[in-house]
């Protein structure tokens, strides 16, 4: 009677943790639904944007070059005439900035297709997270539950489901800083936006 009792009293509470892992479970689920769609919404979201900022800065930069070449046009002497020192008086360290503005848009137009394309397959590797880490989750609740005495096997599962957690958590940060950098450079892109002088994010 006395052995019952201590066994009881050095049990843990085994309905209090079913229940928190069966309530993270169901929260687990719902966002797996939610995130097998999201690679899709994102498409949809965002494909035509993508489109419309890409031609959208390859217009600006073709504007920008031209700029720069009619301004080291300037710069440079006339062609046949002989180089005299005295008569330099442009300052040739004037075409860094518009040179510096036209490799920054190059590398924008360059970079908002390659960042969408990251966006994407961040979106299917977050979902695998999810939906794994779900499933490992509802397997150590049910190992904890009714195999409590083989704790290599739910500690083996524990660990497994917080690696899937923490690989999950990253991705979602991997995933919100692209959608921001994506979104700023569609933003900044627009006509509109760069016409009316509106900052980009």
């Amino acid at each position: 009677m006395l052995e019952s009792v201590a066994e009881q009293a050095d049990k843990p509470n085994l309905d209090l943790t079913t229940g928190i892992g069966i309530v993270l479970f169901i929260a687990g689920c719902t966002l797996s639904v939610a995130l097998i769609h999201l690679r899709g919404k994102t498409v949809t979201r965002l494909w035509s944007d993508i489109d419309i900022a890409h031609e959208s800065l390859t217009a600006s930069a073709f504007s920008s070059l031209e700029r720069l070449r009619s301004h080291i046009d300037d710069l440079l002497p006339d062609t046949g005439v002989d180089f005299d020192p005295l008569d330099v008086i442009a300052d040739p360290s004037t075409v860094i900035k518009p040179a510096k503005v036209s490799i920054k848009l190059l590398r924008e137009r360059h970079q908002v297709r390659r960042e969408f394309k990251w966006l994407l397959s961040v979106c299917s590797i977050l979902k695998y997270f999810v939906v794994f880490g779900t499933i490992a989750l509802g397997s150590t609740t049910a190992t904890y539950q009714f195999f409590f005495a083989e704790a290599w096997l739910w500690q083996l599962l524990l660990k497994v489901t917080g690696g899937l957690i923490l690989g999950a958590l990253l991705f979602a940060g991997t995933y919100a800083a692209l959608v921001a950098r994506v979104d700023g450079v569609i933003e900044k892109s627009k006509p509109v936006a760069a016409q009316s002088g509106v900052a980009a994010r």
